[in-house]
């Protein structure tokens, strides 16, 4: 099951509102989905993995969506990144809840 360390009641508004504007854009992602991307970035943060390097093939499409976010966290390149699917909206609600990176209220 789905358990990120970040509660849905913790979470900040902003980040529920932009994971309800892109589930009304692309829709919703099964439960399984869900877990294996914050498995899979939690795993990555603690294996070091995380961090704000190019598109690597040898890392997993999470991973690199991850250090894509991180590299381009606060610039308009983050905000197209996070409107072009649903798992980048998930990559980085895992890396709001590994505390891989910051949110604004």
């Amino acid at each position: 099951m789905y358990q990120p360390t970040m509660k849905t009641e913790a979470r900040p508004k902003r980040i529920t509102k932009l994971i309800e504007l892109a589930q009304q854009k692309f829709g919703d992602l099964n439960e399984a989905k869900k877990q294996e991307i914050f498995l899979t970035v939690k795993e990555a943060k603690a294996r070091g993995l995380l961090r704000k390097q190019s598109h690597d093939r040898c890392l997993s499409e999470y991973v690199n969506a991850a250090n894509h976010l991180l590299r381009s966290y606060a610039t308009d390149e983050f905000t197209a990144a996070l409107n072009q699917s649903l798992d980048y909206v998930y990559v980085y609600v895992a890396l709001v809840s590994t505390n891989s990176i910051t949110v604004t209220a």
